[in-house]
């Protein structure tokens, strides 16, 4: 169950970014003909992901019933730390779509970042194997902390970390307002960009 919750979340988010990250190249030739705002790909590819993820939600809460981990209360607090996962999923693959047309070369990197953070992220480790010394690293990695939120609420049947959860989802809005300003001041260039 550990496994598996860490595992769901985390492709949910890696594909996100995968997918949303050359939509605005895939887009070009919409872009080219009409005045489109280009932060419409990204997001269009994140909905579609999102969408796909709901009906994985669906299936992953009912294998964890049939393991034993029955709904409680706690459950009610999952639509909660799914908005922050979204609040983080938007900026990440925003800011790989925005920045691949001017980048190319991301189409390599993306995919190695991706591969490191999984296992920095633990979806493979739970905090405890970490020494103490080390928790202020974890902490400073929003995946990790949205994998424990998702555990401790489903598999631990306890509290999130409400103060983390909290800090997170101010630095997500802050993060979210600087892509959407960066989406706002290359939008004019990506056909230039494009056309080249």
């Amino acid at each position: 169950a550990f496994l598996l919750v860490g595992i769901v979340h985390w492709l949910w988010f890696s594909k996100s970014i995968m997918n949303a990250s050359q939509s605005i190249l895939v887009g070009r030739g919409l872009i080219l003909q009409l005045p489109l705002h280009t932060g419409i790909f990204p997001l269009a590819e994140i909905l579609r992901d999102l969408m796909k993820q709901a009906i994985v939600v669906v299936i992953l809460l009912l294998i964890l019933s049939v393991m034993g981990y029955l709904p409680s209360a706690y459950w009610t607090i999952y639509p909660f730390i799914f908005l922050l996962q979204i609040l983080l999923t938007l900026p990440c693959a925003g800011l790989v779509a925005a920045l691949m047309p001017f980048i190319p070369d991301l189409r390599v990197i993306v995919p190695a970042c991706l591969q490191l953070a999984m296992f920095l992220s633990g979806v493979f480790f739970s905090g405890d194997l970490v020494p103490e010394s080390f928790h202020w690293l974890l902490n400073l990695n929003p995946v990790y902390l949205l994998l424990e939120a998702y555990r401790d609420i489903l598999i631990r049947q306890q509290q999130p970390d409400w103060h983390m959860l909290a800090t997170l989802l101010v630095a997500l809005l802050f993060f979210n307002i600087i892509v959407i300003t960066l989406f706002g001041r290359f939008n004019r260039q990506y056909a230039r960009i494009i056309q080249e």
